[in-house]
C-alpha cells in the first residue's frame, strides 16, 4: 500500500511540475523592424515593437500615427491611423538592409526609414 501511494504521489508531482513549466512565457522573438527608426527626410521618428508602432514629429514630439506591422522575409506591411487626418493608411515596404527601409504608401507617395539609436 505504501508503494502504491508513493508512486501515485510521485506521478502527481511530475504532472504538477510539467504543468508549471508549460505556463512559462515563450521567449520573445524580435523582428527585423523592432527598434527605433527615423524618416530619411527628418520629419518623424518611430518606435516599432512586437507588431505595433508609434511615430512622432521630430520637432514637437507629438504623435503622428499609431499602427501595426508585419514582417515576412524582406517585406514589411504597415497599417496605421493618421492622428491629424483621422484616416487609416497603409504602406508596403522593403527592408533594403538591416538599417534601411523603403516604403510605398497605398494611394501614392513614398518614404524611407533609417535605423536610429
Amino acid at each position: 500500500m505504501i508503494r502504491t501511494t508513493t508512486k501515485g504521489g510521485l506521478a502527481l508531482a511530475v504532472i504538477l511540475l510539467a504543468a508549471c513549466q508549460t505556463n512559462q512565457p515563450a521567449p520573445r522573438v524580435m523582428s527585423a523592424m523592432d527598434g527605433n527608426w527615423a524618416s530619411t527626410d527628418g520629419v518623424f521618428v518611430a518606435t516599432f515593437q512586437e507588431g505595433q508602432f508609434t511615430s512622432r514629429y521630430t520637432r514637437t514630439n507629438e504623435v503622428l500615427a499609431q499602427g501595426t506591422y508585419t514582417v515576412s522575409g524582406s517585406t514589411v506591411n504597415m497599417q496605421w491611423l493618421s492622428v491629424q487626418a483621422q484616416e487609416q493608411r497603409s504602406a508596403a515596404c522593403t527592408l533594403m538592409s538591416p538599417e534601411s527601409v523603403s516604403c510605398n504608401q497605398a494611394g501614392g507617395g513614398t518614404f524611407g526609414l533609417q535605423r536610429s539609436a
